[in-house]
């Protein structure tokens, strides 16, 4: 009989920690005191460039989201190609962020050829939520870079159609 059977419904004291299973709290550091809605601390994108735009892209990605967010960022090469780190949120003593966008870049003949997902009239498939400032005013600047910049589109899905700051202050989203 195995003893680790993940098909085991018990919901065994031994086995849980206020309901979340015992294995998930050691490898996530998930403490009874936390909340387990944190979301992602960090998402991780891989932007395939040509060996030509290698160790510039990552560059222009961190200059894109400081411009237009006011994020904390930086480029770091980890010995196999750069990363553009995208700071949102609050950030820790140790400079850790509550959230980071990483942009990875990897080389390859034919960038076009290796999309995961192709653009269509639904985006590209990716929706994410990020902190944007620390204040009303720093959303408000954001929002206002991302609308000059041409920047906001909506999903034909949704209902809520924030185009212009006023209504992106009003939704508390763009």
């Amino acid at each position: 009989h195995n003893n680790n059977n993940n098909n085991n419904n018990s919901s065994n004291s031994s086995e849980e920690q206020d309901g979340i299973p015992t294995e998930i709290v050691q490898q996530y550091g998930i403490s009874t005191t936390q909340t387990i809605c944190r979301g992602m601390d960090f998402i991780e994108f891989f932007v395939h460039v040509t060996k030509e735009d290698a160790g510039t892209t990552a560059e222009k990605i961190a200059r894109f989201y400081d411009f237009f967010f006011d994020a904390t960022t930086s480029v770091v090469n980890d010995g196999k190609s750069d990363i553009a780190i995208i700071a949102f949120g609050k950030i820790d003593d140790f400079g850790r962020a509550e959230q980071s966008m990483l942009f990875r870049e990897v080389v390859v003949d034919d960038p076009q050829c290796h999309q995961a997902v192709h653009s269509d009239d639904l985006g590209t498939g990716h929706h994410i939520a990020i902190y944007v400032g620390n204040c009303e005013e720093d959303y408000k600047v954001a929002a206002s870079n991302c609308v000059d910049g041409g920047l906001l589109w909506v999903n034909p899905q949704f209902e809520d159609k924030v185009l212009d700051v006023d209504s992106a202050m009003e939704c508390k989203q763009f």
